[in-house]
């Protein structure tokens, strides 16, 4: 078995990117002309997590591989989501360009946070997230079209109580 080398998850990485714009420009060039009325978005980003692991999150209005919007007149903001366990808290960053402040609603759970923006434009995003936060914890803010919301972590509760066996 061939050792893996530093920079094979880069090669590895970058291939999925690849294998991404092709479905992108796949999608885009069956579209037929005129059939939107609004401006198709789509992009992804790529962070690399406090754990080491790159991650790539799609957003926009469409999807590769799937012709036609995900729905009709809103879209999908840029989103990143940082867990900084040294503060204990879970940061989420929303790119809402065009939309005032009172016209924002987040609604959150313990493992979830859905942001809505609708005046001119329209704002969606369902946010699954990887741990458990404390939803009465929450300061937001938004400023120059970016929202950011911050959370406090909630303490990891132990799986279980440990039965003695007599």
């Amino acid at each position: 078995m061939r050792r893996r080398r530093p920079w094979d998850i880069f090669d590895e990485l970058f291939e999925d990117v690849d294998r991404m714009i092709e479905r992108m420009f796949r999608t885009f060039r069956e579209t037929e002309p005129g059939e939107f009325k609004e401006p198709l978005i789509y992009g992804f980003s790529m962070e690399i997590g406090p754990d080491g692991i790159p991650r790539i999150q799609h957003f926009g209005n469409v999807r590769p591989g799937k012709p036609g919007l995900i729905e009709e007149g809103v879209r999908e903001p840029y989103t990143s989501v940082m867990v900084d366990e040294d503060k204990n808290v879970l940061r989420i960053t929303a790119d809402m360009p065009g939309i005032e402040k009172d016209k924002i609603s987040v609604n959150a759970t313990e493992d979830t946070v859905i942001i809505r923006g609708e005046n001119s434009r329209k704002y969606y995003k369902e946010c699954k997230l990887d741990a458990l936060i404390d939803p009465d914890s929450a300061k937001a803010t938004y400023r120059n079209g970016v929202l950011e919301i911050t959370f406090k972590l909630k303490e990891k509760r132990p799986k279980g109580k440990e039965i003695k066996i007599e």
